[in-house]
């Protein structure tokens, strides 16, 4: 979650830490570096080191990439649109993991209808298998639903 505040020279950088339940701002470890312009090495230069991610696999309308340290905010979270990214915090694994769970949903739901949206005919067969075993459903060797 960022903002679109204009900073004077000299200002320090505000980020969005999520913190005990909580939103808040606070100065943003990474961006307030100066001498470097890759945004990678600037993550890494704080300490951060890649932890995990959703979307990369597939090609999705949002990628998510969490980095994580050991000093607080321990991790930095990127959501990848497509038109940029939003940079956002979590001051601790707990925080981490209540953002994690708040954002599968959304990111499972996107990966999934953009893959439908992407099915092609020689797909569509292994798209029918997912939904089936989804909604535990059977079929016969024709292809017809067993029960219910």
């Amino acid at each position: 979650m960022t903002d679109s505040l204009t900073y004077e020279p000299g200002q320090s950088q505000q980020a969005w830490v999520f913190k005990a339940g909580a939103w808040g701002r606070a100065e943003d470890p990474v961006f307030n570096q100066s001498g470097e312009d890759e945004v990678t090495k600037l993550i890494k230069a704080v300490g951060y080191r890649q932890w995990t991610g959703a979307g990369t696999l597939y090609a999705t309308p949002l990628i998510l990439t969490v980095w994580s340290r050991s000093a607080e905010p321990s991790f930095l979270f990127d959501l990848e649109g497509a038109d940029g990214s939003e940079w956002f915090y979590a001051a601790t694994l707990p925080d981490a993991l209540t953002l994690l769970n708040q954002l599968a949903p959304t990111l499972q739901a996107l990966t999934v209808t953009d893959q439908i949206g992407r099915a092609e005919p020689r797909t569509m067969s292994v798209l029918a298998d997912v939904l089936d075993k989804v909604h535990d459903r059977r079929r016969d060797k024709n292809g017809r639903l067993i029960g219910d």
